[in-house]
């Protein structure tokens, strides 16, 4: 069949697809697509009959379609806004709406024979027919060989190929089984190998002692789906490019279930016979380890699987922990003063005044919590129970090494957040979730910070961040005082093989900014002038619609970047609570933009607020974040680029906006978070075109081995829009004193037209409440206020265990 449709033509038997610049190339899917498209139109063509159809429902994703329908616009040179060939209605379907023409190519003719020629062919035929009988056996061999290999490429193309293109864009370890499978059975496809080696990367895997069983299984997957890979040493074994489980297995040994990181190589297995083995604890094999700046080499130590869990804690409450003074130091500094042990233990108790945590009453936890982690503790309550069990508390160094960061694997975090406890409403049974960690551990992302034995001046590190904060927090320096006892405040103990070296608890505390005078006018131009760009066509394109969300409608938009060979993706939320044109928040995310590899993953907590009051809000992925990160030259002048790139996306996504009506061009915000806020800077003194910006955790960040022109330091001072800040006074990333006074006093806007303000909490505020207030009473100030009646906006109330209503009026 050959469809005719506008200035193209598609040959289904070939596949090609011509056009007036010559064949168009398709993938075999897209192709597929577009011709279940011509045999049905002009009619509407549901999601569910393009899926059966072109698919045939295969392991698909729920993206696979809106992504082939934008390489086919591409390919046609279509609009979604003004089709000429492919019409969305939306939340229905697709159709062709261009004329459509079907030829039936007809089968070969055969001329009629004379009765001549019929006794001629008779008269030969009778002669052949017993070399016949004989030729025929050989030819049904043939034909059966034919027919295995005709129905073997049917298979990977019809099936395999496709399933396997379409997975790798979503789950990279579902397509290496399927690739896996499919090479066993067709191992010599040339197609089906460049897959292969597209998607795999070989891997030494090793196990002191050898001849251990290696099983590998979805980090998301159930405990049936194990694959056996071989025993020890496995040598180039290619896997995927995406996190996994590790099952290593040896007879009269203890076994180990990990997630390593295998980049750039993968550490050896070390497995103990199952009598040296403590109970529920796991090994770190020697290894080096960097925490802020401090390189230390550590000997291969045990440490705890789960997090402390109220059973395992009440023990040392019935043992009588708390009264035994051996745990207790006889005096501690506390608030401009010194506590003697028996003023200390007077504030060490629960909730009904009897010893134990914060969060427990009348000595004991709430009932069905035995297997939750212990939290509502202060450092010193962790430092007795470990004293009391016979462990350690971690050093920073031991912490950060079991956690995976801080080492020369390159750590992968996207998975393990998605199976952690972050910015929830209460902690979880540990390892309910599944946060697997690389050597075996649970839940060192989120459900409870961790105290550690380092010290920060007067405060303690506590690692890993709790329930009650953003993911990114997950890989964050963190310290708090010492008599904290807030929610959200637990432990896990280690054991070491041997004695502790002094170096593993120093004092350890963050390199404070440098400031110096910034640049003159004439320097700061020649900085200015890094961020721009010639004008180009954007070439936009809406490669998603989304509207199954009640209150906001989600476009997924795309157009070419500012510097060559790149697009920038771009999620923009228009709110149903109000009319266009909209006001606009454009948000540049926290450190999680750099955690997930999907930016349909990330959270909206942060902008949320804005969409309930009726703003837009548009999401861009910057280079270097979620999908977007490339491999980018290291280094001081890596990051320049870096921040180039990242500045001149946000001035794209502007020149976007401007072309639609549905957004009033004139109420920009920016909203930045973290890593995005501490990025504004660069934006705001070098991109006019905002109104106002809010800030959220941010403060001047280390200069150290910097060059001048990405000092933030420099950049404050040409601010000149308003201006709202809102950081926390314990911020242990960005300290008040020494960073967050800094950067607000820098900043250029005259002082009417700024705001600060400090909340009692650390870089990011368990509760989100008194954030919102500030952001809504900002975003009325200086964007003014919306004309349509507001609803109420559902937040996180502090301690994150009920919820307010905030009514706007």
């Amino acid at each position: 069949m050959i469809f005719h449709f506008g200035d193209f033509e598609l040959d289904t038997v070939t596949g090609q697809l011509q056009g007036p610049g010559g064949t168009v190339t398709l993938r075999r899917q897209t192709s597929r697509l577009l011709e279940v498209l011509l045999r049905h139109a002009p009619e509407l063509v549901g999601r569910d009959t393009l899926l059966d159809e072109a698919w045939g429902r295969t392991a698909l994703s729920p993206n696979v379609l809106p992504q082939a329908i934008s390489e086919l616009r591409q390919a046609l040179n279509d609009s979604a806004r003004s089709p000429r060939y492919i019409e969305t209605l939306h939340r229905r379907g697709y159709r062709i709406i261009a004329p459509v023409q079907r030829l039936e190519m007809p089968p070969p003719s055969k001329a009629s024979p004379g009765p001549e020629a019929a006794s001629e062919t008779a008269g030969r035929s009778r002669l052949a027919v017993a070399g016949s009988w004989a030729a025929l056996a050989g030819l049904a061999v043939v034909l059966c060989a034919w027919w295995f290999q005709h129905s073997e490429r049917q298979w990977l193309d019809r099936k395999v190929l496709p399933e396997v293109e379409s997975l790798i864009e979503t789950n990279v370890t579902a397509a290496w089984r399927v690739a896996r499978a499919a090479r066993q059975r067709a191992g010599d496809d040339p197609r089906l190998e460049q897959l292969w080696l597209n998607l795999t990367l070989p891997v030494d895997l090793a196990s002191e002692p050898l001849g251990a069983e290696v099983a590998v299984a979805d980090y998301a997957g159930g405990p049936n789906e194990w694959i056996v890979l071989g025993r020890t040493p496995l040598a180039a074994e290619r896997l995927p490019l995406g996190m996994m489980r590790f099952r290593v297995t040896l007879n009269g040994h203890t076994p180990i279930e990990a997630a390593p990181n295998i980049l750039p190589r993968a550490e050896i297995f070390q497995l103990h016979r199952l009598a040296e083995t403590p109970r529920d604890m796991v090994y770190v094999p020697a290894g080096p380890v960097t925490y802020l700046f401090e390189q230390r080499r550590l000997p291969g130590f045990w440490i705890d699987r789960h997090e402390v869990t109220n059973r395992q804690f009440r023990a040392f409450v019935a043992d009588g922990g708390y009264r035994n003074p051996a745990y207790w130091p006889e005096e501690i500094p506390a608030e401009g003063t010194t506590l003697t042990r028996s003023e200390i233990l007077e504030r060490l108790v629960d909730r009904t005044g009897m010893p134990g945590p914060a969060t427990w009453a009348l000595g004991t936890y709430p009932e069905g919590r035995d297997e939750h982690p212990v939290e509502g503790i202060s450092w010193y309550e962790a430092r007795a129970y470990a004293q009391w069990s016979g462990k350690r508390l971690p050093s920073v160094f031991h912490w950060y090494r079991a956690a995976g960061l801080g080492t020369r694997q390159a750590a992968n975090f996207s998975n393990i957040i998605a199976a952690s406890n972050f910015s929830g409403r209460d902690a979880v049974p540990v390892g309910s979730l599944g946060g697997l960690g690389p050597y075996g551990t649970y839940d060192m992302a989120g459900n409870v910070a961790e105290w550690c034995v380092n010290s920060a001046g007067d405060l303690r590190h506590a690692l890993g961040a709790s329930w009650q904060d953003n993911s990114y927090q997950f890989s964050d320096a963190n310290a708090f005082d010492p008599m904290t006892r807030r929610s959200g405040m637990g432990l896990r103990l280690v054991l070491p093989t041997g004695p502790v070296d002094a170096d593993l608890d120093p004092d350890l505390q963050l390199p404070e900014p440098v400031v110096s005078e910034p640049v003159d006018e004439a320097t700061f131009a020649v900085y200015r002038r890094m961020y721009d760009y010639d004008p180009a066509p954007l070439e936009a394109s809406i490669d998603e619609i989304d509207d199954s969300h009640q209150d906001w409608r989600r476009e997924r938009v795309s157009f070419a970047a500012a510097y060559p060979n790149d697009r920038v993706t771009v999620q923009i939320f228009l709110p149903h609570a109000a009319e266009p044109p909209y006001q606009t928040v454009i948000h540049f995310p926290g450190g999680d933009a750099m955690l997930l590899g999907d930016s349909r993953d990330a959270g909206l907590l942060q902008v949320e607020p804005f969409l309930r009051t009726g703003r837009a809000v548009v999401y861009p992925v910057y280079q270097g974040t979620f999908e977007r990160r490339p491999s980018l030259a290291p280094g001081p002048l890596g990051l320049r680029n870096l921040i180039i790139q990242q500045v001149k996306d946000v001035r794209r996504t502007l020149d976007y906006l401007e072309t639609r009506p549905d957004i009033d061009s004139e109420r920009f915000a920016f909203h930045g978070v973290s890593y995005g806020a501490a990025r504004s800077p660069f934006v705001l003194a070098t991109e006019d075109r905002f109104r106002t910006a809010m800030l959220v955790s941010v403060g001047l960040s280390p200069t150290r081995n910097l060059p001048p022109e990405i000092h933030q330091f420099n950049y404050l001072p040409r601010i000149r829009m308003p201006v709202l800040m809102i950081s926390g006074r314990e911020d242990f990333s960005f300290p008040y004193k020494s960073s967050q006074l800094p950067f607000f006093e820098l900043i250029g806007t005259p002082g009417a037209h700024k705001r600060h303000v400090a909340l009692q909490t650390g870089h990011l505020p368990p509760g989100y409440t008194d954030v919102v207030h500030h952001l809504l009473e900002w975003s009325d100030r200086w964007l003014g206020p919306l004309e349509a009646p507001i609803s109420a906006v559902h937040v996180a109330s502090e301690g994150g265990d009920t919820d307010d209503l905030i009514k706007i009026e």
